[in-house]
């Protein structure tokens, strides 16, 4: 008992003597809060290739000492990027909080960190960044102009730099050693998902067609003549319209139909692998001789997501020669029979809204649309009354869906510039300064715009996306709010007029409107108006791949 009792006091001195000896500890021990090194800077930077400056200027804060300033001799600063080999190098030797130096990294995104280092602790904080160096021809709107009485071709646009900076470009395409081109027609833009391919610009007029470099917008030399480059044995023929025709693909198109100024349709099948433009289908045996001229105009939905849309696609033509209808599709298994059109066929007598042989009919005009996963209104000249006709390409049957005979609205009879709305089922038509809208399913109507008298309205068209995938393959990669704004533009409607007055041939403006049910009402999109362009003829936007 006595040894229990004397083991107990050696432990109670023991427990006593560490209890004291911790209060007297000065040791190295830390019981402060962590430090913590916030970076505030911009996760997106966009610059403009060896024009610009990369710019960055983080906010950087610790929560013991607050803000970081450079010169603190504490911290080391490192902004790294990753290489063409996927190895991070150093983009600034200098140790530096701040970022300045030329953009001069190469055309396209580089992915890059910001890094600080508290150097007594070995506490690092890391912050991903992207740079994107642009040029000005990157991404936007491209416009397709007529310069002067003459009507030289003059490729201007509207660049988009970011998503806050859009800027005026003029005479983008002119090179010194290719002839002067007149009269311009339009633009095409193939955008294709396959990467064997590429992107196809086309930059069309009475007198040549050619392609534009897909980076600078410029043409690069005689090689890139369009028939040269695109088809497989060049015809005499001046090309002045390039249609995608889409189909159940988000990856690419079923074909590429462009019409000449002398009434040919070629081909481009791009359900087969190495094929090219061929000889012309306006007939019904591949390779053999056209049987008749068509219009220059081509119908297509334009539908880009794969719902709606059948395997081979459709496109609408016009014979001016019989005063009929005629189709393409890709429906046919066999590839020769993709090199033809034929006739269509009216419907049985309770689907017949109108006959696809008009009898002595002209086509004044066509207006695409995604309106129905793909309605076409047909702008037709019967006499001195006019109608409008609306056929489905959607399943490739050439549904008829709608008619409007002998349209009795202002200014209709005279109009030469028709579009239509992809949502609701409303057609614009201009003319002299005005632009009217026609609600088809309501019959309501008005004048929706009415510019400066001494203005003159040259195109009227909506930009709808040409990504196989549509807009939500487009905007895949893009923050919510940017993704929205691409999404509506695809739904304002783009006015080009021409201030008369001017003597610079410089009278060109450029306009955007928004829309909103049922369609009628057109509203200037606020800071959405730019001068200084030629006679705009026509407008394509220049997507990016996402």
């Amino acid at each position: 008992m006595n040894k229990i009792m004397k083991h107990t006091h050696i432990i109670g001195l023991l427990s006593l003597l560490l209890f004291v000896s911790c209060l007297d500890d000065k040791g190295n021990y830390t019981y402060g809060e962590k430090d913590i090194i916030t970076i505030d800077m911009p996760t997106t930077l966009s610059v403009v290739a060896n024009a610009e400056y990369i710019d960055i200027k983080p906010v950087i804060t610790s929560n013991k000492e607050g803000a970081i300033e450079d010169g603190n001799a504490n911290y080391e600063f490192l902004y790294e990027r990753v290489n063409s080999d996927g190895d991070w190098v150093i983009l600034s030797s200098e140790n530096k909080k701040d970022l300045y130096r030329i953009a001069d990294l190469g055309i396209g995104k580089h992915t890059c960190r910001y890094s600080v280092t508290d150097k007594r602790t070995g506490i690092k904080s890391v912050k991903g960044f992207d740079i994107n160096i642009i040029v000005s021809t990157s991404e936007g709107w491209m416009l397709l102009c007529n310069e002067g009485s003459e009507e030289r071709v003059r490729l201007d646009m509207l660049s988009q730099l970011s998503k806050d900076r859009i800027i005026p470009a003029y005479d983008i395409a002119k090179n010194p050693d290719i002839p002067e081109m007149y009269h311009a027609r339009s633009l095409g833009f193939f955008s294709n998902r396959r990467g064997t391919i590429g992107d196809k610009i086309t930059l069309m007029a009475e007198t040549e067609s050619y392609l534009l470099n897909n980076t600078y917008l410029t043409i690069d030399g005689n090689a890139y003549e369009m028939k040269a480059s695109l088809f497989a044995s060049s015809p005499e023929d001046h090309i002045v319209n390039f249609a995608c025709v889409p189909n159940n693909d988000f990856t690419n198109h079923a074909a590429i139909i462009a019409v000449s100024k002398e009434g040919n349709a070629f081909v481009w099948d791009l359900l087969q692998s190495g094929t090219a433009f061929e000889d012309p289908a306006n007939t019904s045996e591949r390779g053999g001789a056209p049987e008749y001229r068509v219009s220059p105009f081509v119908g297509v939905s334009t539908q880009r997501s794969t719902t709606g849309l059948s395997d081979g696609g459709a496109a609408l033509l016009y014979d001016i020669d019989n005063h009929r209808f005629i189709g393409w599709d890709g429906e046919r298994e066999e590839q020769a029979r993709r090199q033809t059109c034929y006739p269509l066929k009216d419907p049985d007598s309770t689907e017949k809204l109108f006959s696809f042989n008009t009898g002595s009919m002209e086509l004044v005009s066509m207006a695409n649309t995604a309106f129905s996963n793909g309605a076409v209104y047909a702008i037709m000249q019967d006499g001195n009354k006019r109608h409008i006709y609306s056929i489905n390409l959607s399943n490739s049957d050439f549904k008829q869906e709608g008619c409007w005979e002998d349209i009795q609205l202002t200014d209709f009879d005279k109009a030469t510039l028709f579009c239509a709305h992809s949502q609701y089922q409303t057609l614009y038509y201009a003319y002299k300064n005005k632009v009217y809208s026609y609600n088809l399913s309501t019959g309501a109507s008005k004048e929706a715009i009415t510019l400066n008298p001494n203005e003159e309205v040259t195109t009227i068209k909506f930009c709808m996306y040409d990504n196989p995938g549509g807009v939500t393959q487009l905007t895949a990669k893009m923050d919510e709010e940017t993704a929205a704004a691409f999404t509506a533009r695809q739904y304002e409607l783009i006015v080009g007029s021409y201030d008369t007055t001017s003597t610079d041939n410089n009278g060109g403006i450029l306009r955007f409107y928004q829309t909103s049910s049922p369609g009628t009402d057109l509203t200037l999109k606020p800071g959405w108006e730019y001068t200084g362009y030629a006679k705009i003829i026509d407008v394509k936007y220049k997507e990016v791949k996402p």
